[in-house]
Order: structure tokens, then sequence, then C-alpha cells
């Protein structure tokens, strides 16, 4: 009897266990499905990463500029963006598992950067400072990254 008991908790818990497994798995490739990727083994070796330095808390005026960037970065290099010569990132500074990037890029408030990277190593770095007077113009703003993110393609 107390086999019995043990057996039929045993199944039950495998199939707990395994019915979760198969959910992740599941959404895991409808994930990769829908929004495709590069492997971290395929990333070219030169490319271009843009980077939005953000608050964990924004206000209207930031999340425009973060979404202004994204678009400018998305739209203007989406072939870039499969192969992986380009990439764009969210990063908030405040979030302390940032902190590296925080620190090594002197992040004190909102700011994009545009970086060109070589294997592991960023090559250079530019501050986009002008994002600041663009936010009012959108088309101003978008060709003003898609410009600079051209100039480090280069």
């Amino acid at each position: 009897m107390l086999w019995t008991v043990f057996f039929f908790t045993e199944s039950f818990v495998m199939s707990r266990v395994l019915s979760r497994v198969l959910v992740v798995t599941a959404l895991v490739f409808m994930a990769s499905s829908l929004y495709p990727c590069v492997a971290a083994e395929d990333v070219p070796k030169d490319r271009v990463v843009v980077m939005y330095f953000h608050r964990t808390e924004r206000c209207p005026t930031c999340l425009r500029m973060g979404g202004y960037a994204e678009e400018a970065v998305k739209k203007g290099f989406a072939e870039e963006i499969k192969t992986g010569k380009v990439s764009f990132h969210f990063i908030d500074f405040q979030d302390e598992k940032n902190e590296k990037f925080t620190q090594g890029y002197k992040i004190q408030g909102p700011t994009l950067i545009v970086a060109q990277v070589s294997g592991t190593k960023v090559m250079r770095y530019k501050r986009l400072d002008e994002m600041w007077t663009k936010v009012r113009d959108k088309q101003d703003f978008l060709n003003y990254v898609q410009g600079e993110v051209k100039e480090y393609l280069k």
C-alpha cells in the first residue's frame, strides 16, 4: 500500500513538472518564431550597439525619447538587426544589475549611446546628447539617431 501511494505521488509530481517544462518550451518556441534574433555565436565580430539608458520610473518625455530611439533603429536598420550587425537595448541605469554599464558610460540621467563593438570590446562610443533638443520634432529625432548609427556602421 505504501509503495502504491509513493508511486502515485511520484508520478503525479513528475507529470506536473513535465507539463510545466512543455509549456515553457512551447512559449520559448513561439517567442523565438515571433521575434527572430541572432544567436550569440552568430553575432558579427564588428557591430553597432545602441543603448537607451533610462530611470526605473520614466516621465512622458523620457518615454517618448526611448520610443523614438527604438523606432529609429528598428525601422532604419531592420536588415542589420536581423544579421546582428545592429542592436538596440533599453537599460535601466538605476537597476543594480546594470551598474557596470552605468559606471562605464558615466550615466547620470537618461542617455542615448551608440557604440562600435569589435568582439567583446567597445572600440568607440558617442553620447547622443542632441536628442534633448530634437524630442519635439519626431522626424528630426529619427534622422539624427539614424545618421549617427550610419556613421558607426562605416
